[in-house]
């Protein structure tokens, strides 16, 4: 849990008190590679952190699976759990995940003023996230967007087929290798 709890306090300073009382609250459930834990339409009961491990998010439209983003280690994986679902997850290797009940998710942000804000301050990190991408990310070359998606994650090449990072760079995987390629 120290690894998922520093993760967090990167975002916000959670004291040890209140750490100790989302941790007790989550439940560590273990996913072998390629399970999907949340399906497009479907309601889930559970807010989930990725402790260990690697998961991908995507949709399919007209036959294609799109990828749509990477989580890793600390990093939250879906968050509406009261809504139905608008994408799947897929763990891409053997995980661990945090869950939390969305219900005593909200009962500690009640009962606590720092974790009312560090939940606050993930959710503006990750909105920031998606403005960024849409804002800058998006509008840049294929190849600039490979070589900045391998400098922010150098291990996703080992954790991700490369058709899954073709589809999140919305080029085919033959484009793909070419730019790998030029790269060399």
């Amino acid at each position: 849990m120290n690894q998922f709890i520093t993760k967090q306090r990167e975002l916000y300073p959670i004291p040890d008190e209140d750490a100790g009382l989302l941790v007790q609250n989550m439940e560590e459930i273990p996913y072998p590679a390629r399970s999907v834990i949340v399906f497009e339409g479907r309601r889930n009961a559970c807010v989930f952190f990725m402790k260990t491990g690697f998961a991908r998010a995507y949709v399919v439209r007209d036959g294609k699976d799109i990828t749509l983003w990477f989580s890793g280690v600390g990093e939250l994986i879906i968050d509406s759990p009261q809504e139905t679902a608008t994408v799947n997850v897929e763990i891409m290797e053997d995980s661990v995940l945090l869950c939390i009940q969305q219900q005593q998710l909200e009962t500690l942000f009640e009962k606590s003023l720092q974790l009312a804000n560090w939940g606050r301050k993930l959710l503006e990190h990750y909105l920031s996230e998606y403005e960024r991408y849409f804002t800058v990310y998006s509008w840049t070359s294929a190849r600039e967007q490979y070589e900045q998606l391998v400098k922010n994650n150098p291990d996703l090449l080992q954790k991700v087929p490369l058709k899954h990072i073709a589809s999140y760079l919305q080029i085919t995987p033959q484009s793909l290798s070419r730019i790998r390629a030029q790269k060399k």
